[in-house]
């Protein structure tokens, strides 16, 4: 082990790198581009995407296709990706009610108001360090109040937020082609199947551009491809 006035020489030398800062994750609201910040980061984060398919059949009814080994499939459509965190607040430190923050989330579930009219609940985007996900509502938040102060307020919280995705950005149908719009897609889910190089050519147009986008995902094996992965897309330089 390195003293700590060895160690922190090194540092001052550049012998030794400082650890990284671990960015703190936070909720946008999509409309006003007010951010809820994570008191600490989740542990993990898994998404969830599926797609309707159904069987052509040979006679009515069936799915069965005679002399075939496999029917072929009829694309229903994307449902919404979905995605859900597990987040902890604590406030024994302060001393404060920790319902300061849980409130926060609450409130993304509630219709508002504007010009006297209501309005449903806010929009809202996931962003951590290089992460910045499609936009989304939240359809659940569950809190579970853990520790309290001998008055009764509650000073430790986890919550479980439940996020449904809320964006036609992913839309090869929308009238704004996802390739070409001003603001470029953010975020990747992978499918089943999919390969860098075609999703290069459907980010940028040409399939060489899979190197590039394997140096921003820190992808040492760019056939290392799993279902439900996110990859950053940024813009070409």
């Amino acid at each position: 082990m390195l003293s700590s006035a060895l160690n922190q020489a090194l540092r001052s030398s550049g012998v030794v790198a400082e650890p990284p800062t671990l960015t703190k994750a936070e909720i946008q609201v999509v409309d006003d581009s007010t951010t809820i910040e994570c008191q600490f980061n989740p542990s993990e984060l898994t998404i969830t995407k599926e797609a309707e398919w159904s069987a052509k059949g040979g006679e009515e009814g069936s799915s069965v296709l005679p002399g075939r080994n496999a029917p072929e499939l009829d694309f229903g459509g994307g449902k919404p990706a979905e995605f859900s965190l597990d987040l902890f607040f604590d406030t024994t430190k302060d001393g404060v009610d920790v319902r300061l923050y849980t409130n926060k989330l609450l409130k993304l579930t509630l219709m508002r108001e504007s010009n006297g009219k209501k309005i449903p609940p806010p929009k809202v985007r996931f962003h951590w360090g290089a992460i910045l996900l499609f936009k989304a509502v939240i359809t659940r938040v569950e809190i579970s109040f853990l520790l309290f102060h001998p008055d009764g307020k509650p000073l430790r919280a986890r919550a479980k937020v439940n996020f449904l995705q809320f964006d036609l950005g992913d839309d090869e149908s929308s009238p704004t082609n996802p390739t070409t719009r001003t603001e470029p897609r953010k975020t990747h889910i992978i499918q089943d199947g999919e390969r860098l190089d075609l999703i290069a050519y459907q980010e940028y147009g040409h399939p060489a551009h899979w190197r590039f986008l394997a140096d921003a995902n820190h992808l040492l094996d760019p056939k290392d491809l799993h279902a439900g992965q996110v990859l950053i897309i940024p813009p070409l330089p």
